[in-house]
């Protein structure tokens, strides 16, 4: 059909101009002498062209109705993870270590493959093939008619069905919602992620699920599980509680080894038919800093067919950077015991409480090592601290008054909050929260417990706070909030310290135990003001927030910021990251992803192993390189288990309308079951080609061949006149 944008009687005008220029060039003129056949002929020509060029000028629309055929959308997913190395070649069960060469000499590996390619080709003639291949994470392999398939590699660490079937329902349109189907092939070993029976009720289509591997049970001990702190500190003992397992091997013994590039560290015989033999617990202890990978293994018994459980790596981060702080008193008092107490419950501090009299003993070099003082009552008449003050400039501190400060003395020491003391009175004030500091979190259920809590004694003064300051707790006296701080932190641009306008500590920490049981929120708060004033001012202009320690199961996210000369954070430069495998020197490059005011890198998995990395971030003229290191553990999860865990797979084929297959093991094939499938899911009447229409229109200004045409005729014509007429 053909839609004009001018009425129909166009079409009449149009006829008649043609006609009559047509008319008046040949018929009218007698000047040319041309015979009657050829002006036939050339008043067509002419009738046909001022025809067309009338004709665009209505500029047409061809409406056409386009036949659509969708065919049913098939998914072939296909088990990507280590374990079906060992449900495909028994005999790379046999190797402590990952051997690729035994797993791609297996002739059941390459028949699955074939069968799975050939699964795949016949039903392309039907379906639309996706084939995908899934573990910790998925992805879509290519496919063709002629065979031509990425060769799954059996490689990721991990199982996760939740991240298929979540993946597989993505890709979904709206026109194969209802019209698809899903074939799983696999061992059955998921080991992350949501329970799989529950994660497939997102698809809305058939599973039908073929099993391989072998279903038979052997001797087998291995190492279930071991715990430990990934970090410690420099001169701690750290434990390790190890848990062996066995199957079918009740009354084994073996020995149980923990070794360090190479050297063996401890050992001791374990016997497995006992309780006490199943339980393992050692102590190391931290004597040099750094990332330190111990390996653990259990030697194999007779029979045992599984080794690649009997190994285990611990990745133990030891650190070197425990924060010092002194707790410096101008007498006895409960809130210095308070304070160390709640320090000592976190291992990243270490810390001292003296009195005043004793600091004398201190070198200044000595007093140049604490991060952070604490200062109880001070500065006091009796110690103003003046041989001290340019240390405690520039160090953070914590100033909490008590009756023998002297405010004087403190509103000199740059804490941004002026006191004017109005006479030796002092009064009680509870603690009311500031709903605008932002500094660090508070909960709404600590806010309401630290408003209960007793009051504090404070000096009767006049506050002067300074612009920029932040005020985390106001003073409230006898229920009436007041505009007095009670915990004050200083001005960015003073020296980093805050003040505690009171004292009474102790108190707060009784009535939280009283309350909860526990000084849990209490020493939570004393560790968010401690980490809030040991927080430095950057010394490098491009920081990497890099973990030190993950496993292979988890993907590396990294934050990276970044400083002009002057310490302005910038946000719109060029950062990018590489990593070295220090075992075989692989490299890995990245580009981080702006989020400002930071910046983002998620780099995916990375094999286990140590790595450095080098990050260069270039700000105008200005480059910038941060270095670090990280390592990578290899927990073996794809290798705790042996046999084929099929009745996984049988269960979600029958709870959402499929079937389930055996495909077999390498000791004995089962081949029917691909042409079974075949069959089955063909004969399926509700997966159909969904035929549709649609409309499509077609503007006749756009087509070349009239453009041709045009140029044709006019041509034609002119030679036509050149040869036989007087042109």
């Amino acid at each position: 059909m053909i839609q004009t944008t001018v009425p129909a009687w166009f079409w009449l005008v149009a006829v008649a101009v043609a006609t009559g220029y047509a008319g008046a060039l040949y018929y009218r003129n007698r000047k040319d002498e041309l015979s009657k056949g050829l002006k036939i002929g050339l008043a067509a020509v002419r009738f046909l062209f001022v025809f067309l060029i009338c004709f665009l000028l209505m500029s047409p629309i061809a409406k056409m109705k386009q036949e659509q055929v969708q065919k049913p959308l098939c998914f072939v997913a296909v088990d990507d993870s280590r374990s079906m190395r060992a449900a495909l070649a028994p005999e790379y069960r046999n190797k402590k270590e990952a051997d690729t060469a035994v797993f791609s000499a297996s002739g059941f590996a390459q028949d699955i493959e074939q069968q799975i390619n050939r699964v795949c080709e016949e039903l392309s003639e039907r379906f639309q093939v996706q084939r995908l291949a899934f573990g910790k994470e998925v992805r879509q392999e290519k496919y063709s008619e002629a065979q031509e398939s990425a060769h799954s590699a059996y490689s990721q660490e991990a199982t996760d069905y939740a991240r298929l079937f979540q993946d597989m329902a993505q890709r979904l349109s709206a026109s194969t919602v209802s019209n698809a189907v899903a074939i799983l092939i696999s061992d059955g070993q998921a080991n992350i992620g949501q329970e799989p029976v529950s994660a497939y009720r997102h698809c809305p289509f058939p599973l039908y699920c073929i099993g391989i591997g072998d279903t038979l049970s052997y001797p087998d001990i291995f190492i279930e599980e071991c715990r430990f702190n990934p970090y410690t500190f420099l001169g701690n003992r750290f434990p390790l509680q190890i848990r062996l397992g066995q199957q079918q091997a009740s009354n084994a013994r073996s020995v149980l080894r923990l070794s360090e590039d190479g050297k063996t560290l401890i050992e001791q015989e374990v016997d497995l038919s006992q309780p006490e033999g199943r339980q393992i617990h050692w102590e190391l202890e931290a004597n040099a800093s750094g990332i330190h990978r111990y390996i653990l293994s259990l030697d194999p018994i007779s029979q045992e067919k599984n080794l690649q459980n009997n190994q285990q790596e611990v990745l133990i981060q030891v650190l070197d950077n425990r924060q010092k702080i002194l707790i410096v008193g101008h007498a006895p008092h409960p809130d210095l015991s308070c304070l160390q107490q709640s320090l000592s419950r976190q291992e990243k501090y270490q810390s001292e409480v003296i009195l005043v009299k004793e600091l004398s003993k201190k070198s200044m070099k000595e007093l140049q090592d604490y991060d952070l003082f604490i200062l109880h009552g001070l500065p006091s008449r009796q110690y103003p601290l003046d041989p001290y003050r340019d240390l405690l400039n520039r160090k953070p501190c914590w100033y909490i008054l008590g009756p023998e400060t002297r405010v004087d003395c403190l509103n000199q020491n740059g804490t941004g909050l002026g006191i004017q003391a109005r006479n030796a009175g002092w009064e009680e004030a509870q603690a009311t929260l500031n709903p605008d500091f932002g500094l660090f979190e508070i909960s709404p259920d600590e806010t309401e417990a630290i408003q209960e809590w007793p009051p504090l004694w404070t000096p009767f003064a006049r506050y002067e706070p300074q612009a920029n300051g932040r005020t985390v707790f106001y003073q409230s006296i006898l229920g009436v909030k007041t505009e007095n701080p009670l915990l004050w932190v200083a001005p960015p641009s003073a020296s980093r310290s805050m003040v505690l306008c009171g004292y009474g500590l102790w108190r707060w920490r009784l009535a939280d135990y009283q309350e909860e049981n526990s000084t849990e929120i209490f020493d939570r708060l004393i560790d968010r003001c401690v980490s809030l004033l040991s927080e430095l001012k950057p010394e490098e202009n491009l920081i990497v927030h890099c973990p030190n320690l993950i496993d292979n199961t988890q993907s590396l996210q990294i934050r990276a910021e970044l400083y002009n000369q002057n310490f302005e954070k910038v946000s719109t430069a060029s950062v990018g990251i590489q990593f070295q495998n220090r075992a075989n020197g692989q490299q890995y490059e990245y580009s981080f992803l702006p989020q400002p005011p930071d910046y983002f890198l998620d780099a995916g998995f990375l094999p286990a192993g140590d790595y450095d990395y080098t990050a260069r971030a270039k700000n105008g003229a200005e480059e910038y390189t941060a270095r670090g290191r990280f390592a990578v553990a290899d927990i073996r999860l794809e290798n705790l288990q042996l046999p084929a865990n099929l009745e996984l797979l049988r269960n979600l084929s029958l709870t959402y309308d499929g079937r389930f297959y055996y495909a077999g093991s390498a000791y004995a094939p089962q081949n029917a079951v691909w042409k079974q499938i075949l069959q089955d899911i063909e004969d399926r009447p509700d997966l159909k080609p969904v035929i549709s229409f649609r409309e499509a229109y077609a503007s006749f200004l756009d087509q070349i061949w009239l453009l041709i045409l045009l140029l044709g005729l006019l041509s034609m014509e002119y030679f036509a006149r050149k040869i036989f007429g007087n042109l």
